[in-house]
C-alpha cells in the first residue's frame, strides 16, 4: 500500500504539495525509486514530519542577459536551524548532465544557469539526515525558482519525496514578464506562420498588425516601435543592427523553441537597453536520451475564404516541413540539439474592390499575385559539461531567406527582398561556490536586409510610374493627392543593406545572507563593439529617369489613361548612401535586497556608453553616456503569499539602431543631385527644382555634440492575487513618457519677421536646399497611459488566459523649431489620438508622420486549451483591437477657398541659378482646431482561431499528433490601414486597405520520439 500524507500548516506553505517517503538505491540517475511501505505508525510518523518536509516555493526574474533559469533556497532542520555543507543535486531527463551545489554556512544554495526544461528533480543529501527529493520542478527562461529544503533526522537510505503544483504568482519581483513554452506555441492556433514571434500575439500590452507588404505581423509595445525590441537567443543578441525587427530579420521554427520569456515592463538593470520588449528565446538542450520530431504542415490556397467583397483577399498557401533532433554526443558529458525548417509560403496581397478596379483599368492585363517567401532556417547547439562547476555551450543559427515585399497598389511583382542571416555564439557558465557564479558569452550576427544586388534580382531598367487621382500646387511644385492608385514598371531604386553586430557579455552574481536582510548582488557588462550597417542605393534606368508621377485624365474613368505631371532623375546610377558604425559599451550593478520577509527591493544602475560614427564622412555623430537607474519593489500583503502589490520606476535607454543613429529618414551622407521637372496639363514646364547632392565634404548635416539615445521613463503600479481554483489576477497601471526622441530641424531657411507676420526670405547656404541640425527632441514627448487586467486559470485539463488593456495617449510640449506648422498654425499643436512614431525626424508636421498603428486604445487577448479524453485536445484564441487612428487631419488652401496669395513670401525663388521652393507656401493646413480633433479610426480588428487534434501513442516514447488549425473562423474582413487617413481634400480620404487575412485552414502531422 502506497502511503502519502499531506498536512496544511501555517509555518510551511504547502500550495497543494504531496509527500511520499521512499527508500532507494538507484542504479541509474533516472531509475524510479521503490516506495517504502508504512503501517499505521508509519502514517502517523509521516504526518508528524510533514511540517519539515514541505518546501516553500515562489519565483522571481533572474538575469535578463541569459535565457537559462535558476533554483535557489535555504536548507534547515525541523526546528528551522540552518544546515551547512548539504549536497544539492538537480537533474532532468529532458536536459543533459547534473547540476550541483553545496549549502553555505548560512544554509543557502544556488544553482544558476540551468537549461530550461520540465520534470527537474532536486535532491538534498546531508550527513545524519534523510535524503530530501523535490520532483516536478519546471525551469523557465530567465526565472529564479526558490525551493527551501527542510531536512529530517534519519538515514540517507530513506528519502522524503515531495511533489505538487508551485505557486502561480510572483511574490518577489516587480517586473512584468510572460513565459511561454515552445510546446504551448505548438498547440495554440495563433498565426499560420508557426514562428517564434507568434508568442508576441498573446502577450499583454502588445499591439499586433499585419505587415502591409511582406506578410506576417509587426508588434508594438505600449507606444514603442517594431524595431525598439531586444531579442536574445540563449543569451546572445540576434537582433539586426540595421533595424531590429523581430519578425523579419529573425526566423526560428517552433520546433526550435524550448521556452520564451517576454519582458514588457519594470525592467531591472540586468536587462539590455531597449524601449520595447526584451525577449529571451531558449532553445532545447540535448539529453542522454535521443529525442526529436518531424512535422509536415500544409495549408493549400483552396482552403482560404474571401473576406474582401469584389476584391482580393490576402490568401496564403503553405507547405512547411520541420525537423528536430537531440541527444548525447558523449553520455553524461556532451549533448547536441538541431532543428530546421524549409519555408515555402505564398502570402496573398489584399486589395479592395476599388484598388482592384483601378489596377485592372490602369494596367490592362493585371493579374493577382502573391508575395513569395522561400528559404531554409536552421538552429543547432552543443553543450559540454567541463566539470561540476563549468558548462560550455556553442550555438549556430541561420535564417537567410527570400521575401517579396509588394504593396497593394503594385501592378506586378517588382519588390524582391532578402531577410535574415546567421548568428554564432559561445557561452561559458560557472558555479564557483554556492554564493558565486559567473557567465561569459561572445557572439556575432550578420542579420541584415538584401545582402547583395543579385539576391534581390537586380534593379529595374525603366522609370517607376505612380498614378494619382488629382494633384495640387504647393510651394511652386505639383504634389499628387492621397495615395498612389497604381505603381507600374519597377521601383525607382533598390538598396542593399548588410549589417553585423558582435556581442560580448559577462555577469557575476554573489549572494550575501546577512546584512540588514539578504542581498543578491549582481554586476556585469554588455559590449557591442563595431556594429556596422552599410546601405548602397541602386537607381533604376541608370539614374537618367527614375520616376514619373501622373494624374488620371478622367478620375471617373481610369481607362482613359493618365498624364505625367512630374519627372525625376538623379546624377548617378548607384551610390553608397549610408555607412554607420557604433559601439555600445554597457555595465550594470544591482542589489536584490530583502530587508523584511514580505518586502523585496531591487535597485540598480545601467549606463550605456554609445559612440556612433559616419564611416563615409569619417565623423563622430554620437558620443554619449546614457544613464538608466531602475528601481522596483514588491510587498506580500497576506501570510499565505497569495496577494502582492508591486511598484517600479525605470529609465530605459533605447537600443542602438543604424537607421536612428544615421538619421536615414532625412537622407544619408551621400545623396545624388536630383532634378524634378513639373508640367502643366498642356505639357509645358511649370518649374524645375534641382536639389543639390550631398557628400562627405558637404553633407548638409550637423550633429549636436550632446546628442544621445532616446529613452522612456516608466512608472508601474500593480496588484497580483492567486485566487481559489487555480485562478490568478493581475491588475496594473502603466505610465510611459517617450523622451528625447531622434529629431532634426532645417537650419537653412531664412525666416524674417515683418509687421504682418513671418515670410521666407531665402537660404542661409545657397549651395544646398536644406541643412539639418540632428539632435534630440526636447520640445515634446509622447505619453502612454495604460490600464491592464490579466486573468488566468491553470489546471491539468484546462488552461485559460485573458487580458484587456485600455491605453489613452497624448503628446505633451510644443512644436520643434522651424516646423512650418509652428509658423503657420501655432495654436494647433495638441494631439490625443494618432501622435506618430518614436522614430522621430519629422521636420514638417503637415506632411510628416502618420504612422500610428501603435496607438490603438483597446486590446483584448484570450486563449483556452482543453485536454479532452481519448488524447483529444481543443484550443482557441480570440483577439480584438480597436483600430488605428488616421493621424492629424489636413486639408488644402484650395479646398478652404483661400489659395496661396504670397502672404509668406513668393512660392519660389531663384537662388544660385536654380529654383527653390518656399516651405511656407505649402498648400496644406490642419482642418480642425487642434491635431487630435476629427481624427478617423480604422474598424475593430477581431480574430477567432481554433485547433482540434489528437495524439496517437505508438510506444511509451513515440507518438503521432494530427492537428487541424482554422484561422479567422468567422471570416472577419476588417481593414487595418487607411489608403489616406489624414488628407481630407483627397478623393481617397477615409478609404481603407490591408484587410486582415481571410478564413483559412492548415493540417499538420507531427511524429515525436
Amino acid at each position: 500500500m502506497l502511503s502519502a500524507a499531506v498536512r496544511l500548516d501555517a509555518h510551511w506553505p504547502t500550495h497543494g504539495l504531496q509527500e511520499v517517503r521512499v527508500r532507494s538505491t538507484p542504479k541509474h540517475p533516472y531509475s524510479p525509486e521503490r516506495t517504502r511501505h508504512f503501517g499505521a505508525k508509519g502514517k502517523a510518523l509521516s504526518a508528524l514530519l510533514l511540517i519539515a518536509a514541505i518546501p516553500t516555493l515562489h519565483s522571481s526574474t533572474g538575469d535578463a542577459q541569459t535565457s537559462n533559469g535558476t533554483i535557489h533556497g535555504k536548507v534547515t532542520d525541523a526546528s528551522g536551524a540552518i544546515i551547512p555543507n548539504v549536497s544539492i543535486i538537480a537533474r532532468s531527463a529532458t536536459v543533459g548532465g547534473t547540476f550541483t551545489a553545496m549549502s553555505d554556512t548560512e544554509g543557502n544554495f544556488r544553482l544558476n544557469d540551468l537549461p530550461q526544461g520540465t520534470e527537474y528533480s532536486l535532491e538534498a543529501v546531508g550527513s545524519g539526515f534523510e535524503k530530501f527529493v523535490r520532483v516536478g520542478l519546471i525551469v523557465r527562461a530567465g526565472l529564479d525558482v526558490t525551493v527551501d529544503v527542510p531536512l529530517v533526522i534519519g538515514s540517507q537510505a530513506q528519502a522524503v519525496q515531495v511533489s505538487g503544483d508551485p505557486p502561480l504568482i510572483d511574490t518577489q519581483n516587480a517586473e512584468q514578464t510572460v513565459n511561454l513554452s515552445g510546446e504551448l506555441l505548438r498547440n495554440v492556433p495563433i498565426t499560420g506562420r508557426h514562428d517564434w514571434s507568434d508568442s508576441l500575439q498573446i502577450t499583454p500590452g502588445i499591439i499586433s498588425a499585419s505587415s502591409d507588404a511582406e506578410g506576417g505581423q509587426t508588434y508594438f509595445l505600449r507606444g514603442s516601435e517594431n524595431e525598439n525590441h531586444a531579442t536574445l537567443l540563449d543569451g546572445m543578441d540576434v537582433g539586426s543592427f540595421e533595424q531590429n525587427w523581430p519578425s523579419n530579420t529573425i526566423s526560428i521554427a517552433n520546433e526550435s523553441l524550448g521556452d520564451i520569456q517576454i519582458k514588457t515592463g519594470g525592467n531591472d538593470a540586468s536587462s539590455p537597453a531597449a524601449m520595447g520588449m526584451v525577449i529571451n528565446l531558449a532553445s532545447p538542450s540535448g539529453s542522454d536520451l535521443y529525442h526529436g520530431s518531424v512535422l509536415w504542415l500544409t495549408g493549400p490556397a483552396g482552403l482560404n475564404g474571401n473576406n474582401v467583397p469584389n476584391g482580393n483577399a490576402a490568401a496564403s498557401a503553405t507547405e512547411q516541413p520541420d525537423f528536430a533532433i537531440g541527444g548525447p554526443i558523449v553520455k553524461q558529458r556532451a549533448w547536441f540539439f538541431a532543428s530546421g525548417r524549409y519555408i515555402h509560403r505564398d502570402d496573398g496581397i489584399s486589395q479592395t474592390s476599388t484598388q482592384d478596379a483601378f489596377l485592372r483599368e490602369i494596367a490592362p492585363g493585371f493579374q493577382t499575385f502573391a508575395n513569395q517567401s522561400r528559404g531554409f532556417v536552421f538552429l543547432g547547439n552543443a553543450s559540454v559539461q567541463l566539470s561540476d562547476k563549468h558548462r560550455l555551450m556553442g550555438l549556430f543559427q541561420f535564417d537567410s531567406r527570400k521575401q517579396d515585399g509588394n504593396y497593394q497598389w503594385y501592378a506586378t511583382n517588382i519588390a524582391h527582398g532578402q531577410d535574415g542571416g546567421s548568428a554564432v555564439g559561445l557561452r561559458l557558465l560557472s558555479q564557483w561556490t554556492s554564493r558565486l557564479s559567473t557567465r561569459f558569452l561572445i557572439s556575432f550576427n550578420n542579420k541584415g536586409v538584401n545582402t547583395s544586388l543579385g539576391a534581390i534580382d537586380g534593379v529595374g531598367g525603366k522609370p517607376e510610374i505612380d498614378i494619382y487621382t488629382t494633384d495640387t500646387l504647393s510651394g511652386g511644385t505639383l504634389v499628387g493627392q492621397g495615395a498612389s492608385l497604381a505603381t507600374l514598371n519597377n521601383l525607382n531604386s533598390v538598396t542593399t543593406n548588410p549589417a553585423s553586430k558582435p556581442t560580448i557579455t559577462g555577469d557575476l552574481a554573489y549572494s550575501i545572507p546577512k546584512g540588514l536582510g539578504t542581498h543578491e548582488l549582481e554586476a556585469g557588462y554588455y559590449l557591442e563593439p563595431h556594429e556596422l550597417s552599410k546601405t548602397t542605393t541602386f537607381y533604376a534606368n541608370n539614374g537618367s529617369l527614375i520616376q514619373e508621377n501622373a494624374v488620371l485624365n478622367n478620375a471617373a474613368n481610369p481607362a482613359q489613361g493618365y498624364t505625367v505631371f512630374n519627372t525625376e532623375s538623379v546624377s548617378q546610377s548607384s551610390l553608397l548612401t549610408s555607412y554607420i558604425g557604433a559601439n555600445d559599451y554597457a555595465w550594470y550593478v544591482q542589489d536584490r535586497w530583502h530587508p523584511l520577509q514580505r518586502l523585496a527591493v531591487t535597485a540598480g544602475l545601467r549606463p550605456d556608453w554609445i559612440s556612433s560614427r559616419d564611416e563615409i564622412a569619417k565623423q563622430t555623430i554620437q558620443h554619449s553616456w546614457n544613464w538608466a537607474p531602475r528601481v522596483g519593489a514588491t510587498y506580500v500583503l497576506t501570510k499565505n503569499e497569495r496577494n502582492v502589490v508591486r511598484a517600479s520606476w525605470t529609465k530605459i535607454t533605447d537600443i542602438t539602431n543604424a537607421s536612428y543613429l544615421g538619421a536615414n529618414a532625412i537622407g544619408g551622407t551621400n545623396t545624388p543631385t536630383t532634378t524634378n521637372t513639373y508640367y502643366n496639363p498642356d505639357g509645358s514646364v511649370l518649374s524645375t527644382i534641382v536639389t543639390p547632392g550631398t557628400s562627405a565634404s558637404a553633407s548638409g548635416r550637423t550633429f549636436d555634440p550632446h546628442r544621445h539615445q532616446g529613452f522612456v521613463e516608466e512608472w508601474i503600479f500593480g496588484y497580483r492575487a492567486q485566487l481559489p481554483g487555480a485562478l490568478t489576477l493581475d491588475v496594473s497601471y502603466i505610465d510611459r513618457n517617450y523622451k528625447d526622441r531622434p529629431a532634426a530641424y532645417d537650419t537653412n531657411q531664412v525666416y524674417t519677421n515683418t509687421g504682418t507676420g513671418t515670410v521666407w526670405s531665402g537660404l542661409v547656404n545657397p549651395a544646398l536646399n536644406n541643412t539639418y541640425f540632428i539632435t534630440n527632441n526636447r520640445w515634446n514627448y509622447f505619453v502612454y497611459q495604460g490600464y491592464e487586467i490579466t486573468v488566468s486559470k491553470q489546471t491539468r485539463a484546462v488552461q485559460l488566459f485573458g487580458t484587456y488593456t485600455y491605453s489613452p495617449d497624448h503628446i505633451a510640449g510644443t512644436w520643434q523649431p522651424y516646423d512650418p506648422s509652428a509658423i503657420l498654425e501655432p495654436t494647433k499643436f495638441a494631439d490625443n489620438a494618432g501622435i506618430g512614431s518614436v522614430r522621430g525626424y519629422v521636420t514638417n508636421d503637415y506632411t510628416g508622420d502618420t504612422r500610428d498603428r501603435m496607438w490603438q486604445r483597446n486590446q483584448f487577448r484570450s486563449s483556452a486549451t482543453y485536454k479532452a479524453p481519448w488524447n483529444l485536445r481543443v484550443s482557441s484564441t480570440l483577439t480584438a483591437q480597436s483600430g488605428t487612428p488616421g493621424g492629424p487631419v489636413i486639408t488644402t488652401l484650395t479646398a478652404l477657398g483661400t489659395p496661396y496669395a504670397g502672404q509668406f513670401g513668393p512660392a519660389t525663388r531663384s537662388i544660385g541659378g536654380r529654383t527653390v521652393s518656399n516651405p511656407l507656401a505649402t498648400a496644406y493646413r490642419f482642418k480642425y482646431a487642434n491635431r487630435g480633433e476629427g481624427q478617423i479610426w480604422c474598424p475593430w480588428l477581431v480574430q477567432w482561431n481554433a485547433l482540434a487534434g489528437r495524439e496517437f501513442r505508438l510506444t511509451d516514447r513515440q507518438s503521432v499528433e494530427a492537428d487541424v488549425n482554422i484561422y479567422n473562423i468567422t471570416n472577419q474582413g476588417a481593414a487595418q490601414q487607411f489608403v489616406n487617413g489624414n488628407n481630407a481634400s483627397s478623393t481617397t480620404f477615409g478609404a481603407l486597405q490591408n484587410v486582415q487575412l481571410p478564413r483559412s485552414a492548415q493540417i499538420s502531422v507531427r511524429y515525436h520520439f
